[in-house]
Parts: structure tokens; C-alpha cells; sequence
């Protein structure tokens, strides 16, 4: 009897990859829907368009750039899928002037240049992290990503990071709590990204402004660019051949 139970699954492996070849598995399109995991890795540059020229970000060094985390379960049709999922979005901007944030009394959002000398002043960075929550559509066929996307973000965390320099000595003033800068807590936008073998571009813009216009600034809008990372952590699929050689295993 297990005699018989071996060539049976023999008889199945044969059968499995006689009626399929290479082909089937390389073309999405041939697939049936599967689902799957997008883990996504962002290193973006930050900037605020519509800004006061007192409150421009700084291209210099690395001070505006951060990274992105996202996982975006996804439902695939052939090339195409469609995913939401959640992460985590940071907005760091380096301004181009020592200023200094604070909230006035009424509430509002208000800054200054800081009064230290130049060669004791160094940076004045703000941060901003939200919860990323993204609904996106694309494109993933043989090694090749086009996607266009929508999200909404909370805020979980905010403050304003000063740096000062004393001749070999280096301290560090920071204020946290949105109390103190008076943002909008919920933001939304849209963006798009193009990638191969698992790297590519993208770009990301709030359509929603960073202030309130009672509150700070008018229309300033949050937007990213940079690299992104994307793997694939889990599919829903299987291929026959692939099944033949566990009932084969399970004789």
C-alpha cells in the first residue's frame, strides 16, 4: 500500500509539471488573485512649500532628511493590486535660520531668530511623526513597481531640537508637545512612487495645510522625495508544482 501511495504522488508531481511551465509562474497576469505583504523602507527629503522666507527649510547637509516605515497588506489581480496598511512617517526640516518656536499665550504659533552668536548657535531642526495610514494602487510585474497613493496621518509626537556649540562642548535644547507649535493633528495628501528590482522613487505632498490659518502660517503644505525599499514578506499563492511535492512529502 505505501508503494502504491509513492507512485501516486509521482504520478502527481509528473502530472504538475507537465501541464504547467516556468511561464505560468513569471506572468502575473495568469495568477489568480493572492494576497500578500509590501514592506516598504522610505529615506525622504522634507520640505514646507508656501513658507514665510523666515521660515524656510535648508537643503543643506542631511538635517531635513528622515525615514519612513510602512507595511502594506495588499490583494493582487494579476499585475495590479490594490493595499492599505499602516506605518510611520517623519517630518524633519532643518531651517535655514537659528529660530527658535514657541506658542503664544493665545494660542498661536509664533518664532524668532535666536539672538546667540553665530559661532555658539548651530542648528534648529522640527519634527513632526505621524501614523501613516496609506490606501494605494498599482502596478508589480517582473521586478517592476508604478503605484499611486492616498493617506491620512495622526500625529503621535512633535518637537523642536536646538543646537549650541562652546568651543569643544556641544549641548542641546529641545521642546516637545504640539502645544507648543500648534499644528493640525490630522493631515492628508497624496503621492506616487516608481521602483525596480525593489528600489526606486516617490514622492509624497499634504494636500491639507500644516497650520490652521488662525493658528500659524497660511497654506503651508508638508511635502516628501526621496528612495524607498520595497520587499515582498509574505504571498498568498502557491504553484502546482509546488503542491505536488507536498503531497509527495506527506506519503
Amino acid at each position: 500500500m505505501h508503494t502504491l501511495r509513492v507512485v501516486g504522488g509521482l504520478i502527481v508531481l509528473a502530472f504538475a509539471q507537465e501541464t504547467s511551465s516556468p511561464s505560468d509562474y513569471e506572468n502575473p497576469s495568469q495568477k489568480k488573485a493572492r494576497g500578500g505583504i509590501q514592506f516598504y523602507q522610505e529615506v525622504a527629503y522634507n520640505s514646507l512649500l508656501g513658507s514665510p522666507e523666515t521660515l524656510q527649510s535648508s537643503v543643506e547637509g542631511l538635517g531635513s532628511i528622515k525615514i519612513n516605515l510602512s507595511l502594506l497588506p495588499r490583494l493582487r489581480f494579476g499585475a495590479f493590486y490594490f493595499g492599505a496598511g499602516g506605518g510611520i512617517a517623519i517630518r524633519e526640516v532643518r531651517f535655514e535660520e537659528p529660530l527658535i518656536l514657541f506658542s503664544t499665550p493665545e494660542k498661536r504659533f509664533n518664532y524668532f531668530v535666536d539672538s546667540m552668536p553665530e559661532n555658539v548657535r548651530t542648528k534648529s531642526k522640527f519634527q513632526l511623526g505621524y501614523l501613516r495610514i496609506p490606501i494605494e494602487i498599482g502596478i508589480l510585474r517582473r521586478n517592476f513597481n508604478f503605484a499611486v497613493f492616498a493617506y491620512g496621518e495622526a500625529l503621535i509626537w512633535s518637537k523642536h531640537k536646538r543646537k549650541y556649540r562652546e568651543g569643544n562642548d556641544l549641548s542641546r535644547f529641545i521642546v516637545y508637545g504640539n502645544r507648543n507649535f500648534q499644528t493640525e493633528i490630522v493631515q492628508y495628501g497624496i503621492g506616487g512612487r516608481i521602483g525596480y528590482r525593489g528600489i526606486g522613487i516617490f514622492g509624497a505632498y499634504n494636500l491639507s495645510p500644516l497650520w490652521r490659518s488662525e493658528k500659524g502660517p497660511k497654506n503651508v503644505r508638508a511635502l516628501q522625495a526621496g528612495i524607498y525599499i520595497f520587499q515582498t514578506l509574505h504571498t498568498g499563492s502557491s504553484s502546482p508544482t509546488r503542491k505536488a511535492s507536498l503531497v509527495l512529502t506527506q506519503l
